[in-house]
């Protein structure tokens, strides 16, 4: 029951809604089919969370003295932040893509320990024929592996050759660097789900959903030239 000349405020006119939507209307999802030049947003979506991605992962190595940066890490944030939405994104690509490429560079310094001396499969710095082959071997392995489990992810193959290379060989470093990928893919979900309001996903990618979201899926624009769309024309008139 009202009380006389007191009026009721409705959920809408709250302070905490008008926040929420205020924030709401931040968002890529909210953004991106209402911009005239939605590239420009992205270009500074991926400049701003690729930049705190890796801000956080190194302050957090260099507070907790774990070897938690490697080079990888760079191009899977690049993918993460600039196509969240493409299948190489997907929280189970990214996460067994690189343990796959750790596999298979420690199997093909296993391989050179069997056939070459030590002295040859240590790295020195200088090429030599065990680790041209040890290389090789480490990057069929990861790409094959990637391949054969579904989990097309680029720069799973650099964390075969700094393993095939000789620069992860401590298990705390094996521990630091699948550390530091659940790290960055739990960020990706904060920014691309969370504050970006996009259907990031959960685990797996899901085609459906990708396919409505352009180049942040990895789909690029297609913008022919003018002798493509020349061709084009005469290819179609020659059909009809």
């Amino acid at each position: 029951m009202e009380t006389p000349g007191k009026t009721t405020r409705t959920p809408q006119e709250s302070t905490l809604f008008r926040v929420v939507r205020f924030f709401s209307r931040l968002q890529l999802h909210y953004l991106l089919p209402r911009l005239r030049h939605p590239d420009r947003v992205v270009r500074l979506f991926v400049f701003i969370e690729g930049s705190l991605a890796l801000g956080v992962i190194s302050a957090a190595a260099y507070f907790t003295q774990f070897p938690l940066l490697f080079p990888p890490l760079g191009p899977s944030a690049f993918i993460l932040f600039r196509m969240p939405m493409s299948a190489s994104a997907a929280p189970r690509t990214v996460l067994l893509s690189h343990l796959l490429g750790l596999f298979s560079g420690f199997g093909a310094l296993g391989a050179g320990y069997l056939f070459f001396s030590p002295g040859a499969v240590n790295g020195t710095g200088t090429v030599t024929t065990s680790s041209i082959i040890i290389l090789s071997l480490a990057m069929g392995l990861s790409s094959l592996a990637m391949i054969w489990m579904e989990c097309n992810h680029p720069p799973a193959t650099a964390t075969a050759l700094i393993v095939a290379m000789g620069n992860i060989t401590s298990l705390s470093q094996v521990a630091g660097f699948i550390v530091a990928v659940v790290l960055l893919i739990s960020l990706a979900f904060l920014f691309n789900r969370i504050l970006g309001g996009l259907p990031y996903s959960y685990w797996r990618h899901d085609p459906e959903i990708s396919a409505h979201y352009g180049t942040l899926a990895g789909i690029t624009n297609r913008r022919q030239g003018y002798w493509q769309q020349l061709t084009e024309k005469m290819f179609q008139s020659k059909l009809h």
